[in-house]
């Protein structure tokens, strides 16, 4: 993969809890731990429909990277497993393989960080494979409202041109992914999706928005919330 990143200049201020806006230090890439978890409510933005409520839960961490499973979050009932990097970039997800990951995070990062990656996705049961042309960028830091509260998050945009990996020429078409990141939590807060054809008309957006976490490194809610106003 190769990555190239540019920062704007960086100026420390306050630390904060959850790397407020006014922290512009660079935040280093992020320390999940067996045990952690993040549960998200999905929205078909498309339809205006609400969806499942999942959990993301980390079960191992090894040479492979950082391995979740992905429950049901009213019964615990485990509907898939997933396999991100240790900096939570996608490895396989939802039957897709990728070679090297989806980098949906390049740290360090901070406001004006750029990177891009060419990547391989490999769905063996489908029997496609697609080439993606990631360029990804930090917008900035950006107060975001979700179900479990209010975050000081990194606003980041991936975009992702693919097309069939025999076949340059068959264009599928293009991904976009925005996501607010949150360092305390070592992930995302909010992730909105959406994708379009070769002819650029868009046909799906989804939404996912957290609920409630648990994260060794990160304070109670309670204890950081006030800090935020």
């Amino acid at each position: 993969m190769t990555i190239k990143r540019s920062f704007a200049v960086l100026c420390f201020i306050l630390p904060c809890a959850l790397a407020l806006a006014g922290n512009h230090e660079s935040v280093p890439a992020p320390a999940p731990a067996v045990g952690d978890s993040w549960t998200y409510q999905y929205t078909d933005v498309w339809k205006g429909a609400k969806g499942n409520i999942n959990r993301m839960e980390v079960t191992a961490i090894d040479q492979a990277g950082v391995h979740v499973a992905i429950k049901r979050a009213a019964s615990g009932a485990l509907i898939s497993t997933q396999l991100f990097t240790a900096e939570m970039n996608p490895v396989e997800r939802g039957g897709m393989h990728f070679t090297p990951s989806f980098a949906r995070f390049a740290f360090p990062m901070a406001p004006g960080s750029e990177w891009t990656s060419d990547v391989v996705g490999d769905n063996s049961k489908a029997g496609k494979q697609w080439r993606y042309a990631i360029k990804g960028k930090v917008v900035e830091w950006e107060k975001v409202r979700v179900p479990a509260g209010e975050f000081e998050a990194l606003k980041i945009v991936v975009e992702a041109q693919y097309a069939d990996v025999n076949d340059a020429s068959k264009v599928g078409g293009k991904l976009t992914e925005t996501v607010w990141f949150v360092p305390a939590l070592a992930n995302y807060v909010k992730l909105d999706y959406q994708d379009a054809d070769a002819a650029g008309r868009l046909y799906s957006r989804d939404s996912w928005e957290l609920t409630t976490y648990a994260h060794k490194g990160a304070p109670p809610l309670a204890a950081v919330m006030p800090a935020l106003h």
